[in-house]
């Protein structure tokens, strides 16, 4: 079992997230302003990050050290990488403790 379905599997254990829910991908999270991270751009000349107030916008990473590794570039605010799962009608985010 690879590092990030164990993840998966232990937070949905600890928050006792049904199977039925789907796991949509790892999200970055800017606690300060509660908002997500769109949009990551990043070159020589510039670097732009967009923001989204609600989930369904946020970059989705299907692997976590993509996602440490997109937060990282995001210097200006400090940054916390979420679980998204899609529960159907509505959308749950959950946190390592």
């Amino acid at each position: 079992m690879t590092l990030d379905k164990q993840r998966n599997k232990n937070i949905r254990i600890a928050c006792n997230i049904t199977s039925a829910a789907r796991f949509c991908g790892f999200v970055i999270l800017i606690p300060e302003n509660d908002e997500f991270i769109a949009k990551v751009e990043d070159n020589n000349f510039v670097k732009l990050i967009g923001y989204s107030a609600i989930p369904d916008y946020a970059i989705k990473y299907k692997r976590y050290y993509k996602a440490v590794k997109a937060s990282n570039k995001c210097d200006k605010y400090k940054t916390i990488i979420g679980y998204l799962f899609d529960l159907g009608e509505q959308h749950f985010v959950s946190f390592d403790a």
